[in-house]
């Protein structure tokens, strides 16, 4: 039976869809359908969230039995890197690393991490965007997650936990090799996806392959619709079953994201939310220039944010 090579590990909202894409595009690179079973993270507790949305998202997705997640993955194959892309891995370490451990030790893992506060908002955005989050005011949904989090509802309502990523990382590189944990940066993808896309090839081993990643569209953005009756369509389209198991059928990831930009208008990250949240991550974030050093965006080495 086929275990994985890799996994890209999180955190949400930082360009993993989008590496993906790009990592599916290489001939010799196999990634899991769906992108994320959440194996690692669920196996033992399984998946029974509570929040809007999560009966058809999370929950019926996740692949927590054993057997059923390594049958995700061919049995025949000439791939040299396989993996899947969930975020939940990263953020409940306690119940994935004994997991990757245990299959498979040498496992590669792909850490991506983006500017806390504006990671914390894409993730609202995109919730808001889904038609889930009923809050508009961002700050406001903050306030909420504690009582949200106690309540039951998964990780990518955890707002500005997600975006702590010092004991994350941490975990990480306690359990495994330096060399078997990368660390990577949105900012970077933002800037230079195919060069980007080239480093994190190279971390699996994989040699670079011409036009890999060369038309990947951006995907999975956040945003605010433009157009109320279309997002309530959407809306509706994503909480049923049949349309949505139809129009997977009959579209492409591409098709269906190029759509989505179509009906998002992307807002702007307001001041008084910065300013008020930036302080809570500056812990955090002294903590994580300790452990990954002075290479990195300026947010991350002090020079400012992006």
């Amino acid at each position: 039976m086929t275990t994985p090579t890799f996994l890209v590990v999180g955190a949400a909202r930082c360009g993993t869809t989008g590496l993906v894409e790009g990592l599916r595009s290489h001939p010799r690179v196999f990634v899991t359908d769906p992108k994320e079973p959440h194996y690692f993270a669920l196996h033992r507790t399984g998946a029974a969230f509570t929040a809007p949305g999560d009966a058809h998202t999370i929950n019926r997705v996740a692949v927590t039995d054993r057997d059923a997640y390594l049958a995700l993955y061919p049995t025949e194959h000439d791939y040299l890197a396989l993996g899947d892309a969930s975020v939940s891995t990263m953020y409940y370490p306690e119940e994935s690393i004994p997991e990757i451990k245990a299959m498979n030790p040498d496992m590669r893992l792909v850490v991506m991490l983006r500017e806390p506060v504006a990671r914390a908002w894409s993730s609202h955005q995109y919730m808001r965007a889904r038609g889930f989050e009923t809050e508009a005011d961002f700050l406001a949904a903050v306030a909420l997650e504690e009582e949200r989090k106690a309540a039951g509802w998964h990780h990518i309502w955890h707002y500005t936990s997600q975006s702590r990523y010092a004991d994350q990382v941490a975990a990480l590189l306690d359990a495994f090799p330096r060399e078997q944990v990368g660390v990577f940066f949105f900012d970077d993808l933002e800037n230079d996806y195919e060069g980007t896309l080239g480093q994190i090839l190279d971390f699996l081993g994989v040699p670079a392959s011409e036009g890999a990643g060369s038309d990947v569209p951006r995907v999975n953005i956040s945003g605010r619709p433009r157009f109320a009756a279309a997002h309530t369509v959407l809306g509706w389209a994503v909480g049923n079953e049949r349309v949505r198991t139809f129009v997977k059928e009959h579209t492409s990831y591409r098709f269906r994201e190029r759509i989505r930009r179509t009906l998002l208008r992307q807002d702007v990250l307001p001041a008084a939310a910065r300013e008020q949240l930036e302080p809570v991550f500056a812990d955090d974030l002294v903590r994580l220039r300790a452990m990954l050093g002075h290479d990195g965006p300026e947010w991350l080495t002090g020079g400012g944010t992006t």
